[in-house]
């Protein structure tokens, strides 16, 4: 401004200088003639050809000014053209002063346009290389969509997935040119008519594509007038550094083509159902490339491109309107809006096919898309909890800690998410647990043993959780956090959309497998004798130390029910104990391994939910902290992280972390992430040997018997019998075997079935979301068993109707047979034994020292050198240990009955020419199986 004020006052006084006379009295030429003389020139001759002095008018002066004389000549010289060459002056003069001013006035804005235009041309590079807020897709491991995410706040854009030029189809971009701006092509970037337009209607309009792309991509808040004039100067920026084909593709990809969909490609998706054809590496054919497919015939017909292309180019212009998908009436709008578009592109000369628009072909398109209908989008998303369990990781993935930054970046970054999960396994997980806790089913434990009910009406049971693993790679194939993603929040018995398997639950006696391996770690093997009776542990103190309500301070577990099985019996194995889940010897194993061993143990197998309770407790070491409960599965352990830690038995003792996400690619086919499970490097927790003795009892279906007379959840006795009808026939299975665990908390609270074969691991939880207690005698073969067995059979290759014979039931069998392979699931069916154990029987029945009495499987140099008592001691028939055949459980054990002993048919070195199972013939101590 300082320099246009400086501009305009030299202007003014050169305006006062013209405004002057044009000559002086001082002047030595002669005035010009008038310009209205009539007369005839004196002497003949030309004035204007004659240069007077000054001297030779004077006296003619003079004689003007006489009395007499100087009015008649004045009057003369006021002839009739006087008044118009004065006035004719005064405009040229004005004239002339505006032109100048103009001129003036024009430099000077034109300097400031250019200014102007230099500045915000800068910005053109910016805006043209913005990308809108795209689409995040969640994908299956086979690439079943099973999720879609973006930003859904008011005033978000909407869903999309950017295309290249070359996929847009020819018709839709003369339809979409034709609707928008005719002189596309060849214009500027601008429209004059329409900037004016916009300027003194202040409604805005007349925009030009250009113009459209700069308005949505840099979301201009000015009023009409300013903002037109942004747009106008950007838009003649864009058109001079870009072609007008990348424009376009731009605009295709940025503007609304519906109240949620940013870009074409959104809206034929939704509108037409033309989803893309993507490879394995994603990279993807856009299903913009399919608009002219007819879906009746699945052949190319130019009338159904014509009549998608000119329905689509009309809804920019107002999609909250021309939507077809809101409703009834947005529907009608857009057909109305698609016959103005056919009728440009007839008047433009537009061809379909090759020849030009008519008539007819509008009649055809017009009335092919009347018959259409258009549904509202329907969110996707399926397997909802563990899509929000990727979700939550790549949040703070990509925030680095931040997660408000790292949910921005998901919902707008655009990334395409090939998970773990099998949408297989993941149906047949969600119908199963839904089934068994919705639908009556037969009871064989419990008070109602022998009859039909239904958990969550009769039992208390409302809700259940699945993890499923596999066993090898730690990748997640199935989750189900609830019965019931969707339920009403005011029913708290069911979680809802609250994920149990990733919250803390008491695992109850899941956890003594890990306190046993731990054990089994330190020197001992299945084969140590623990007797089952009360006994009192110093659990940290002092002797004689009291708690503070002067109560004595020496811990006394019971046993299921709420005593120890006997005092004078059964004088239980490590084998025994384990399998029949007694309580009293599982403490004496956490005496013996030491608390802090355990839970070093249990971090190796991914169980980190133990050093947050510790946290919690402001407690340095796990034994000053809780002492010997653990064992019993007081600490709070989430079932994704329990059904983590039983993969390291699965595994052969190496730990592999749980996986969900196989690779992440970018909506332009960028490939930002891989894992490949055979570079995985597992944690060695248990050496093979030690891992071996474990699971020959987690597997060992006759010596839970005891526990569960004739139930067979934990099994694959209902697959194939010959391997679990006997003890015999066990040990020589070479078909399918399975290792499991139930567990059940205090006032039965938590439900739990963790099992595993070599291929897959599979956790069940069964309870109440809020914690409320389940019936009495509810235990983990009630609610979760029959989940986990229905689950494992199907993930170990078992068709649908078979497991729904075997087990009368009617679960949905949405796909026949699942093949493990499909799922990297492959190799062996039975556990395999390492070297370096050795099946021997030269172990005590009374106190697992050197003797007889007792098989099992003990680890070479290993086996006791001292000398136990060899007195065979009577068994009862029924141990009724942590759960029994009668309601309540507790000690229902008749009077013993002796048993004589049994010579051992199996020598200390297993025969050459068959390898022993793992699963040891069984004798006294131990009760007959009951049939």
């Amino acid at each position: 401004m300082p320099n246009a004020m400086q501009v305009m006052r030299q202007v003014s006084g050169k305006m006062a200088t013209l405004g002057r006379s044009n000559y002086t009295q001082t002047t030595q030429t002669a005035p010009p003639p008038m310009g209205n003389y009539q007369g005839s020139y004196p002497q003949g001759g030309n004035p204007l050809a004659q240069q007077p002095t000054l001297e030779q008018t004077t006296p003619w002066k003079r004689a003007l000014n006489s009395p007499f004389i100087a009015p008649l000549i004045t009057n003369k010289r006021r002839g009739r053209g006087r008044p118009q060459s004065r006035f004719r002056r005064i405009f040229n003069r004005v004239a002339l002063a505006v032109l100048i001013v103009g001129f003036v006035v024009t430099s000077i804005t034109g300097f400031f346009a250019v200014s102007y235009y230099q500045q915000q041309a800068g910005k053109v590079a910016s805006i043209a290389n913005k990308t809108s807020a795209q689409t995040t897709r969640i994908y299956d491991r086979n690439t079943t969509l099973i999720g879609e995410f973006y930003n859904q706040e008011e005033g978000s854009a909407g869903r999309s997935t950017p295309i290249s030029f070359k996929d847009i189809p020819q018709v839709l971009q003369d339809a979409q040119v034709s609707a928008e701006d005719r002189t596309f092509w060849n214009n500027a970037g601008i429209d004059p008519q329409g900037i004016l337009r916009a300027a003194t209607s202040g409604n805005g309009g007349g925009s030009t594509i250009t113009q459209q792309v700069i308005k949505n991509l840099s979301k201009q808040s000015q009023s009409t007038y300013t903002r037109k004039l942004v747009e106008a100067t950007l838009a003649l920026g864009m058109t001079q550094q870009y072609p007008k084909w990348k424009i376009l593709e731009i605009y295709f990809n940025s503007v609304p083509y519906g109240i949620q969909d940013l870009g074409v490609e959104a809206a034929v998706r939704d509108l037409f159902g033309l989803q893309p054809d993507c490879d394995k590496n994603f990279n993807c054919k856009p299903g913009i490339t399919k608009l002219a497919l007819d879906p009746k015939t699945g052949k190319p017909n130019p009338i159904v491109e014509l009549a998608r292309a000119s329905l689509l180019a009309g809804i920019p212009n107002n999609p909250t309107i021309f939507d077809p998908s809101i409703s009834e009436t947005t529907r009608q709008n857009a057909l109305g809006r698609q016959d103005y578009v056919l009728q440009k592109m007839k008047a433009d000369g537009k061809r379909v096919d090759g020849k030009p628009i008519d008539d007819e072909m509008i009649q055809q398109a017009e009335k092919l898309t009347a018959t259409w209908k258009f549904a509202p989008y329907s969110a996707i998303k399926k397997a909802p909890h563990f899509t929000d369990w990727v979700t939550l990781q790549m949040v703070h993935i990509l925030g680095n800690g931040d997660d408000q930054m790292g949910l921005q970046a998901f919902l707008s970054g655009g990334f395409n998410i090939r998970t773990t999960l099998d949408m297989n396994i993941q149906q047949y997980v969600q119908d199963a647990s839904k089934y068994f806790i919705t639908q009556p089913t037969y009871q064989k434990f419990g008070s109602y043993a022998g009859t039909t009910a239904v958990l969550n009406r009769d039992l208390q049971v409302n809700d259940a959780a699945v993890v499923v693993m596999n066993s090898k790679t730690g990748e997640v194939l199935g989750m189900s956090g609830s019965v019931d993603y969707y339920k009403d929040p005011k029913n708290k018995r069911v979680a809802g959309s609250v994920n149990v398997t990733t919250s803390g639950r008491g695992p109850g006696s899941t956890f003594k497998p890990i306190v046993y391996a731990t054990a089994f770690q330190m020197g001992w093997n299945p084969g140590i004798v623990l007797p089952d009776v009360r006994t009192y542990f110093p659990n940290g103190a002092a002797a004689g130390a009291l708690d503070q309500d002067n109560v004595e301070f020496p811990y006394s577990p019971n046993d299921y029910g709420g005593k120890p099985n006997g005092v004078s019996g059964p004088r239980s194995t490590i084998r025994a104990a384990l399998a029949n889940s007694y309580n009293i010897p599982a403490v004496k194993a956490m005496t013996f391994a030491g608390t802090d061993n355990v839970f070093n143990n249990a971090r190796l197998m991914g169980i980190t939910s133990l050093d947050q309770a510790m946290q919690k407790q402001k407690c340095t070491d796990a034994m000053n902290c809780f002492h010997l409960t653990p064992v019993l599965g007081t600490v709070d352990v989430s079932p994704l992280e329990m059904t983590s830690a039983y993969q390291t038995f699965a595994n052969d003792g190496v730990h592999v972390p749980y996986q969900n996400i196989l690779d992440v690619w970018d909506n332009y086919g960028n490939h930002l992430f891989h894992y490949d499970p055979a570079k995985t490097k597992g944690t060695r927790v248990f050496s093979s040997q030690v891992n071996y003795l474990l699971t020959s009892v987690l597997s060992d279906e006759p010596s839970r018997q005891p526990e569960f007379p004739g139930d067979h959840d934990l099994s694959f006795y209902d697959w194939d019998p010959s391997c679990q009808a006997s003890l015999k026939t066990y040990i020589s299975c070479d078909t399918y075997q399975v290792g499991a665990k139930t567990g059940t908390t205090d006032s039965f609270k938590d439900n739990w079935t963790i099992g595993y074969t070599p291929r897959a691991t599979v956790g069940v939880w069964a309870g109440n979301a809020d914690g409320h207690d389940m019936a009495n005698g509810v235990v983990g073969i009630t609610g979760a068993a029959p989940i986990w067995h229905a689950v494992m059979e199907f993930v170990s290759g078992r068709p649908c109707a078979d497991i729904n014979d075997a087990m009368n039931v009617h679960i949905a069998c949405h796909t026949s047979r699942l093949d493990p392979a499909t799922d990297g699931m492959t190799g062996p069916t039975t556990f395999s034994k390492p070297g370096g154990v050795t099946y021997t029987c030269n172990l005590s029945a009374q106190d697992g020292l050197a003797g007889a009495g007792i098989c099992d499987w003990v680890i070479n140099g290993q086996a006791p050198t001292l000398r136990g008592r060899d007195i065979i001691p009577t068994a009862p028939t029924n141990t009724n240990g942590n759960g029994g055949n009668k309601p309540g459980g507790g000690n229902n054990t008749p009077t013993p009955t002796p048993t004589p002993a049994i010579t051992p048919t199996v020598t200390s070195t297993p025969k050459p020419q068959k390898t022993p199972s793992p699963f040891p013939t069984l004798v006294p101590p131990f009760p007959t199986p009951t049939p």
